[in-house]
């Protein structure tokens, strides 16, 4: 059975450390986490206190930065399989028995990564992280894997050298390349393993001169070299489109870039509900949620929903569908919903938030 060491870096609060640590602590036993705290906050003391029964390891006060502290909790808390998570990353319930299960089957595996859900600032799902594909040589000129939702052997990890403590923005992708290019073995689950937030103030929207750095030097080293203009650039119309356009303009040129994306799910990159299209969402709420609401950019129509929580009542209003859960979502679960568009429709989703 593999034992997991977590680390949780925290540079400032964010209202998600909460369900953050709450993930964590739901998956069970076989896991040692340790939070860095660097922010000099009272809420992540007073959290940290909360959960101090639990807890492997917790430091409070000054680090090197974000690398530096990964690498602290790894160092201070047992385990054989290695992640971690930011202040604003969330588990899905049931990840680490996904990685527990794949391992059961394939014990030869060194690396484990699956999709993950994108929330906004409010919690709200508004789609799937669609980057994310199977491991392969693109792996050297694009981010295909979401750092939260990735599990790896300590001994691979240290191996290639660990986590490169210089590195700010591009740690996660400089590690995934060092191992693959060392042979290990990596594998994809076809499930949603963590819910991420992308927002206008996290890291990957930065465009600063430290991340331009970073990124012309690992795409400059690794990626070929006919692919490393566009890649370079592909990140930075990413960001730009997060901090620098106004949000009409940003969702326009968004959608038309993404409209030949990939699918995850049934949901195409541009928000497209193809046949077969699933929502897996989830909280860590003490109260349990009785109600959702589907917004999408048009009228949805016909579209049908279904679920394994079955909804006992379905309110449509202009471009929203609203949802009474029966019986409702307890936190730590996860709700399966199932969209139905009607043949040759073109509505597209946007969010699905608790009410």
């Amino acid at each position: 059975m593999p034992q997991f060491a977590f680390s949780v870096p925290v540079g400032s609060w964010h209202p998600f450390l909460a369900a953050s640590i709450a993930s964590l602590r739901s998956q069970g036993p076989g896991i040692a986490v340790a939070l860095l705290d660097a922010s000099g906050d009272p809420r992540v003391r007073a959290l940290a206190d909360a959960h101090d029964d639990w807890l492997s390891y917790r430091r409070h006060g000054p680090d090197g930065g974000q690398s530096d502290a990964i690498i602290e909790g790894w160092k201070n808390v047992p385990g054989d399989w290695l992640g971690w998570l930011n202040a604003d990353d969330i588990l899905m319930p049931g990840a680490l028995d996904r990685v527990r299960a794949r391992l059961a089957e394939a014990p030869d595996l060194d690396v484990i990564y699956g999709h993950s859900s994108i929330i906004d600032e409010t919690g709200a799902t508004t789609g799937y992280h669609f980057n994310v594909e199977p491991p392969g040589p693109r792996l050297l000129q694009a981010g295909i894997i979401s750092q939260p939702s990735c599990f790896f052997r300590r001994a691979v990890c240290e191996g290639v050298g660990g986590v490169n403590a210089d590195l700010h923005y591009t740690m996660d992708w400089d590690l995934w390349i060092r191992m693959y290019e060392a042979g290990a073995k990596f594998d994809f689950v076809e499930a949603a393993m963590s819910m991420v937030l992308w927002g206008e103030d996290t890291k990957t929207a930065s465009l600063n001169k430290r991340r331009r750095s970073e990124l012309q030097d690992i795409i400059s080293r690794h990626a070929p070299e006919a692919a490393q203009s566009g890649t370079f650039r592909a990140f930075l119309v990413h960001a730009a489109a997060d901090r620098v356009w106004p949000a009409g303009l940003r969702e326009r040129v968004r959608r038309r870039l993404r409209r030949s994306g990939p699918s995850v799910f049934g949901i195409r990159a541009d928000g497209l509900v193809q046949p077969g299209a699933q929502l897996f969402l989830a909280h860590y709420d003490a109260e349990p949620k009785t109600g959702l609401v589907l917004e999408f950019d048009s009228d949805p129509g016909g579209l049908r929903v279904s679920g394994d929580a079955l909804p006992d009542e379905i309110a449509r209003a202009g471009k929203t569908i609203e949802i009474r859960l029966s019986p409702a979502l307890a936190g730590g679960e996860t709700l399966s919903l199932q969209l139905v568009p009607e043949p040759g429709s073109t509505v597209r989703f946007l969010s699905a938030a608790w009410r």
